[in-house]
């Protein structure tokens, strides 16, 4: 009998770990902790020891922005070339960067919601307010994160939230430093 659930999970660990890296999440810590579960168990996933279970698939395919078929390796089905994040196709994907903006609008602007007490009802004015917020960071990123720091609302936000805003933002200002290079003196 041939082992085929040891090569699949080395394909799995592949892709995982190279939409990671796509995605601008630059170290398996940064990703682990947005998943919510420990470095260790996260990168036991990259290495192909384990497998994770279908909530953590779920998750990850979320914070990615893949369609679970993207992420565990099948074809899409005919006629369904879109899922969370759009087009599948690879050349449409957003860069690492801007993916990172808009994560780092949408985890701003529901602190900011939470803080003004206002409900998530009106699904298009929070898009709306996200993508205003990610056309600042696109614009003037370094102003745009000074900006959202100085934010009123980030004081009252719980302190998990808080955390994970500091990771979103310290991953975004790396991926944009190092995307403009060194100044010219």
């Amino acid at each position: 009998m041939v082992a085929l659930a040891p090569d699949a999970r080395s394909r799995f660990a592949t892709r995982l770990k190279r939409l990671r890296l796509q995605r601008g999440f630059e170290r398996a810590r940064f990703f682990a902790r947005t998943l919510g579960i420990e470095e260790n168990r996260y990168t036991r996933y990259e290495r192909a020891e384990v497998e994770p279970s279908l909530t953590l698939l779920h998750k990850m395919c979320d914070t990615l922005r893949v369609t679970p078929n993207e992420l565990l390796g099948f074809a899409e089905p005919p006629g369904d070339a879109s899922g969370p994040a759009g087009p599948s196709a690879e050349g449409s994907r957003a860069d690492p960067a801007s993916s990172l903006a808009w994560r780092l609008a949408s985890a701003t602007v529901a602190i900011r919601q939470e803080y003004l007490g206002r409900k998530a009802t009106d699904a298009l004015e929070t898009i709306r307010e996200t993508g205003s917020l990610f056309a600042e960071l696109q614009a003037k990123p370094f102003g745009a994160v000074a900006e959202i720091v100085r934010d009123p609302s980030l004081k009252s936000a719980a302190p998990d939230k808080r955390a994970a805003l500091a990771e979103l933002i310290g991953c975004y200002t790396d991926r944009v430093a190092a995307t403009v290079g060194p100044r010219p003196r």
